[in-house]
């Protein structure tokens, strides 16, 4: 079953107010793992196996160092349901049924 996650994450120490293209490098890492993903404005919602996703937050991280990034702060927040499938797609359209 795939899990849900979404992933926050903060370069800090770069010496520049822009962070972006620090978090597009990032974002690449779940594309590398062939991870179905969403990029918002705060974070960036990620669909996969439990493994991978966790694998790719631990290569995440590094990117923003290797960038030049002197701290990272990341928030990760797991949807892990053993119930029944979940998707992206599912949970937008559970909360759109909803409103």
């Amino acid at each position: 079953m795939s899990v849900v996650a979404e992933i926050a994450l903060v370069p800090v120490g770069t010496g520049s107010s822009s962070i972006s293209q620090l978090l597009a490098d990032s974002v690449k890492v779940l594309e590398k793992h062939g991870l179905k993903y969403e990029v918002t404005s705060t974070g960036t919602n990620v669909e996969g196996d439990l493994d991978t996703i966790l694998q790719a937050v631990r290569e995440m991280d590094e990117v923003p160092f290797k960038g030049g990034a002197d701290r990272v702060m990341m928030m990760i927040w797991l949807d892990d349901r053993r119930d029944k499938a979940i998707s992206l797609e599912y949970e937008e359209e559970s909360l759109k049924k909803k409103l």
